[in-house]
């Protein structure tokens, strides 16, 4: 009896020392990050009269909240990812240093300053300068979009880097804690660890815990994949995308297998980024290309079909910006010789990136990126199948192949690409018609005498008119070197004559009569006693004149050339026009940006909500594991005075024990 007190007492002392123990780890670490509270479990040792013994140092933890937590902190950090770099992109928008729709309002004020005197030198040098500002805008506005995205591919390669270092240490803490709980030996502490490394890891990329054997993590990432199996680790790589090389895909790499998990990462910062970048920047640097494409193309158009003052046609104001780029997939079977684009009407360019892939030995789809737009090779119509006056590549949805040469058009575009030999089936090309517009624009006139802004024509009504009718426009249509007008191969001077009525009409006609030789005029091009109308254009060799109101029998207006009209204005006039005209696939430029600013606006105000929102949640979260894991210091003080006293009792069970031993001593001895 007396021998089962004392081990009654001793088993006593030791199972409350523990609990006193534990009770004081969890008082000194209520403060440490990811610690779980640890209770003492008791029990009965068998047969009840042997006393007590401790059975299990537990953690008290709710795996629910836990792996609540690891998913909210997923969403938080991809959120905040996002909406930190697209903070920084709508500043940057919409800053008066770096704003393009500020850039060209000062380009259009100077040039109304010219259309004001264009005679005024120190006008045209304003302009000009004010032109090159612009284009330093345009290049300066790109390279810090794609200094952006270096430093996206930067803190990508460090964050696979670290996510490679989360995984190796998970796979090692997972043979740590299996070895512990094979050896019956408390692992709690490594656990912890290991939960504050998954927490870390969910930061990065979207996780799935898969608990095996009650030691085991197998960490699945965003849609399944195995990062983590036991005590093996996959690791990421970063590679040049297989279809653009100023991109990264990101690689899994377990062993010899490697898979593209590009896309497939869920949430987490790895996920914000890739997000940002692709539906964000490059969209942004696209439409900045598109926009600088649109703006140098149309101006140099209208200033070519004007006269400078030298008494010449215009020049390029701007650097032709004629081709953008075509990537060759590096998995292509077939080898380009040459892949391009070019374009056949800049006004109905989109800011889309396009992939061209073989779908067949002799067939294609065209795949518009940025809204998923598929467009199968039966909707294209055949050069070939065209009248021959109809075979142009400047016209929607054509194309024509020859051999190893096929030329597809839409959208404004020309996508041409050349092969070595027949395109192989899955062979993919990426074309980024405007990606580089804003990088290759700048000016290339430098002299202000060069500046052409007098129409090459003028139109005089004779003295002798007497009807009310006017000239309201006098329109180059075309800026080619081939044209008419520039070539040096029009007719001048022409007149137009207006006639009487035809009998038991009232509508005027008119007839247009070369007078090269004014003595002997001639009818020019069969254009003879032609019904008038007004407002509406007569088309003439590569342009057009408008007359408004009625000319009576006998009025006259004569085309000739501006000789000496340097004080005109009229070319400047049309380049002035151009501010407010749809000419930005139905947009004017600065509708265009103010566009693009507003859905970059809207982005980054829905971006900055989903943070703070999901912040909160992140927040609750972890409240409520912490209300459940923390360490209270109420509960944890109650513990400790309980614990004490049963260490007290313990001891005083020994001492019991102790006495009557003593008195059955003395008793012997007696």
């Amino acid at each position: 009896m007396s021998s089962s007190i004392l081990n009654i007492g001793v088993q006593a002392l030791n199972a409350n020392q523990t609990a006193l123990s534990y009770t004081g780890q969890n008082i000194a670490n209520v403060n440490t990050e990811g610690y779980t509270r640890q209770t003492v479990t008791f029990s009965t040792q068998q047969p009840p009269i042997l006393g007590v013994e401790v059975t299990d140092i537990n953690r008290i933890t709710d795996q629910f909240l836990v792996r609540q937590v690891w998913s909210d902190t997923s969403a938080l950090s991809s959120n905040q990812a996002f909406s930190e770099k697209i903070a920084l992109l709508d500043k940057m928008l919409v800053s008066e240093s770096s704003s393009l729709s500020s850039s060209m309002d000062s380009y259009f004020e100077s040039l109304q300053q010219v259309v004001d005197d264009p005679l005024f030198i120190a006008n045209r040098e304003l302009f000009l300068a004010e032109a090159q500002s612009l284009t330093n805008a345009f290049t300066d506005f790109d390279a810090n979009l794609r200094e952006q995205g270096e430093l996206i591919n930067t803190e990508l390669r460090s964050m696979t880097n670290t996510v490679n270092s989360i995984t190796q240490n998970i796979a090692e803490l997972n043979v740590q804690i299996g070895t512990l709980v094979a050896a019956g030996q408390n692992s709690n502490a490594l656990q912890d660890k290991r939960d504050m490394l998954v927490k870390e890891l969910s930061g990065y990329v979207s996780i799935n815990v898969i608990e095996e054997k009650g030691s085991n993590y197998n960490v699945m990432m965003g849609q399944g994949q195995p990062l983590v199996i036991g005590s093996s680790a996959a690791q990421l790589q970063l590679r040049n995308s297989e279809s653009d090389p100023s991109q990264l895909d990101i690689f899994m790499v377990n062993g010899n297998i490697s898979a593209n998990v590009t896309g497939q990462l869920g949430q987490g910062a790895i996920g914000g980024l890739q997000q940002y970048q692709t539906e964000v920047l490059n969209p942004t640097i696209n439409e900045v290309g598109r926009l600088a494409i649109v703006f140098t193309e149309t101006m140099n158009e209208q200033h070519r079909k004007g006269m400078d003052l030298n008494g010449d046609f215009g020049e390029n104001l701007f650097s032709p910006i004629e081709t953008g780029q075509v990537t060759a997939n590096s998995t292509n079977k077939t080898s380009a010789s040459s892949a391009y684009v070019n374009f056949y009407d800049v006004t109905e360019l989109t800011a889309s990136d396009y992939e061209v892939k073989f779908d067949g030995i002799d067939s294609f789809i065209v795949t518009r990126l940025s809204d998923g737009r598929k467009f199968d090779m039966s909707e294209f119509t055949d050069l070939a199948s065209l009248p021959a006056d109809q075979q142009t590549l400047s016209q929607d949805k054509v194309f024509e192949w020859v051999d190893n040469r096929l030329k597809i058009s839409m959208d404004g575009m020309t996508v041409h690409l050349d092969a070595s030999s027949s395109y192989s089936v899955g062979d993919s090309f990426l074309v980024q018609p405007t990606r580089t517009g804003a990088q290759l624009m700048d000016t290339e006139i430098t002299n202000p005498k060069l500046l052409a802004l007098a129409s090459p024509l003028r139109v005089e009504p004779s003295s002798t008119n007497s009807g009310n009718a006017e000239i309201t426009a006098i329109e180059i249509t075309s800026a080619k070197d081939t044209s008419a007008l520039r070539s040096g191969s029009a007719t001048l001077p022409l007149e137009i004559v207006f006639n009487a009525p035809a009998e038991g009409s009232d509508v005027p006609t008119f007839t247009v009569y070369d007078m090269s030789d004014p003595d002997n005029p001639v009818v020019f091009d069969d254009m003879e006693n032609l019904v008038y109308t007004e407002g509406e254009p007569i088309v003439l060799e590569d342009y057009q004149i408008t007359l408004d109101n009625q000319p009576n029998a006998g009025d006259r207006f004569t085309i000739e050339r501006n000789t000496d009209g340097y004080s005109d204005n009229t070319n400047a006039l049309a380049m002035s026009d151009f501010q407010n005209k749809p000419l930005v696939n139905g947009f004017s430029y600065q509708d265009t940006y103010g566009q693009l600013l507003a859905q970059v606006g809207t982005q980054a105000s829905t971006s900055e909500i989903a943070y703070a929102s999901s912040k909160a949640v992140l927040t609750s979260s972890e409240n409520a594991l912490q209300s459940v894991a923390g360490v209270n210091l109420d509960e944890e003080a109650a513990n400790l005075v309980k614990f004490q006293q049963a260490y007290s009792a313990s001891a005083q069970l020994i001492s019991t024990f102790q006495t009557i031993f003593d008195s059955l001593i003395s008793a012997v001895r007696r």
